[in-house]
C-alpha cells in the first residue's frame, strides 16, 4: 500500500500551498478586490483550514482509506461510483493551473520563441509520477520545502526595497462586495485540502499531527499573504496588469543591476516547485480512476496526461475562457467538492475505532 509520513503532509502545505497562487492569481484578486485582496484570500485559506482540521481530526478516529469509509457506508459499487467521479474533478481542477504554467513556461522562459510544445515535457514528468503513487508525493514535498523556503525568502527580499504598504490602505474602502467577489472567483484555486482526505489510511496518525499539520497549513498561508501584500504595494493600482507575478514582483530590484534579472533565478526554481505542485491532482487523479475502475496505473495515467495535453494544446489561445468559466460558473462546483463532501466525510461510518482511543 502506498504510504505518506505525516511530516511530508506538513511539508505539503508549507511549500506548496502557496507556490500555486503566485502566477495570475494575485492580478486576479488584485482585479477584483483591489487593495482587499488580503481578505479574499484569508477567506479561502480560512475555510480550506477548516477542512484540513476536519480531515485530520478524521485521521486519528480511524485507520479505514476514504474508499473504505465510503464502502462500509454505502457499499462497493457507490464508493467507486463516488471514486470515479473525483478522478474526473482532479482532472478538472488541473486544468487552470496548467495552463497558468504554460503561459509562464511560453512567456517567461521562452519569450523568443513560444510554442505549445515548450511545455510539452511536463506530461513526461506527469506520467512518471503518476506511475509512482501517492508514495511519490511525500518525496516531492521532501524536496520542495527547502528549495521554496530558500527561494521565496530570496525574492521576497528581493521586492520588499520596492513596497509601499500604503497602497493596501483604506482597508474595505470599497466595501464587502469586492472582496466576496474575490473569495468566490478565487475558489477554483483552492482544491488543496481535499488532498488530506485521499491520504487517509496512507499515513500514521501522531500524537500532536493534528497541531502540526494546522500549524504548517498556518505557514503556507502566511506565505501567501505575504506574497499577496507585497505584490500588491509594489505594483499598486497597476497590480491587475501584472500577469505572472512570480517573474514580476521582483523586476525593479536595483540591488544588482550589473547581473541582469537576478531576480529570474528564485523565480525560476519556485516555478520548478509549481510544477511539482501541478503533479499531485495528476497522481490523485490516477490514484482515484485506479480505485474505481480496479487496475493498474498505467492506463489512467495515460489518459490523463494525454487528454490535458490536448486540452492545453486545444486551449492555447483561449486561456481567458477557460479562467472565466472556471471563476463565475464553476465556483458552486468546487465548493462542493472541496468544502462539502470532504466535512460529510467525517459522518460517514469508521468502524473500528484505533486502539487506546
Amino acid at each position: 500500500m502506498d504510504k505518506i509520513k505525516l511530516r511530508q503532509i506538513c511539508f505539503l502545505y508549507a511549500a506548496l500551498l502557496p507556490a500555486t497562487r503566485m502566477l495570475l492569481y494575485p492580478a486576479t484578486l488584485a482585479y477584483h478586490a483591489g487593495n482587499d485582496l488580503l481578505f479574499s484570500a484569508l477567506g479561502n485559506l480560512l475555510a480550506e483550514g477548516i477542512v484540513v482540521f476536519a480531515i485530520m481530526l478524521l485521521a486519528g478516529r480511524t485507520e479505514q482509506t476514504f474508499f473504505g469509509l465510503l464502502k462500509n457506508t454505502f457499499g462497493e459499487i457507490a464508493a467507486r461510483v463516488v471514486y470515479g467521479v473525483f478522478a474526473l474533478f482532479f482532472a478538472l481542477s488541473a486544468l487552470l493551473p496548467l495552463l497558468e504554467q504554460k503561459g509562464f513556461v511560453t512567456q517567461v522562459l521562452y519569450e523568443n520563441a513560444p510554442t505549445v510544445l515548450s511545455f510539452a515535457p511536463f506530461f513526461a514528468v506527469g506520467l512518471f509520477a503518476c506511475m509512482r503513487g501517492l508514495e511519490s508525493i511525500g518525496r516531492i514535498a521532501d524536496i520542495a520545502l527547502p528549495l521554496f523556503a530558500v527561494c521565496f525568502a530570496a525574492l521576497i527580499f528581493l521586492a520588499l526595497p520596492q513596497a509601499d504598504f500604503a497602497a493596501l490602505l483604506p482597508v474595505l474602502g470599497r466595501g464587502a462586495a469586492p472582496v466576496l467577489r474575490g473569495w468566490r472567483y478565487g475558489m477554483a484555486r483552492y482544491a488543496d485540502c481535499l488532498f488530506p482526505l485521499f491520504f487517509l489510511g496512507h499515513f500514521r496518525a501522531e500524537k500532536g499531527g493534528t497541531a502540526k499539520v494546522m500549524l504548517s497549513f498556518a505557514a503556507g498561508a502566511a506565505a501567501t499573504l505575504l506574497f499577496l501584500a507585497v505584490f500588491y504595494a509594489v505594483f499598486a493600482d497597476l497590480a491587475p496588469l501584472q500577469q505572472n507575478a512570480l517573474a514580476q514582483i521582483a523586476k525593479y530590484t536595483t540591488a544588482f543591476t550589473s547581473l541582469g534579472r537576478i531576480d529570474l533565478l528564485p523565480a525560476i526554481a519556485l516555478s520548478l516547485v509549481l510544477a511539482f505542485a501541478l503533479c499531485i491532482p495528476l497522481q490523485l487523479c490516477t490514484h482515484c480512476a485506479c480505485t474505481a475502475i480496479g487496475c493498474r496505473p498505467l492506463l489512467p495515467a495515460l489518459a490523463v496526461n494525454g487528454a490535458l495535453l490536448a486540452l492545453t494544446v486545444f486551449f492555447n489561445y483561449s486561456f481567458r475562457e477557460v479562467q472565466t468559466v472556471f471563476a463565475e460558473a464553476l465556483w458552486p462546483l468546487f465548493g462542493v467538492f472541496c468544502y462539502l463532501l470532504p466535512l460529510f466525510a467525517t459522518l460517514l461510518r469508521k468502524g473500528q475505532r484505533r486502539r487506546g482511543q
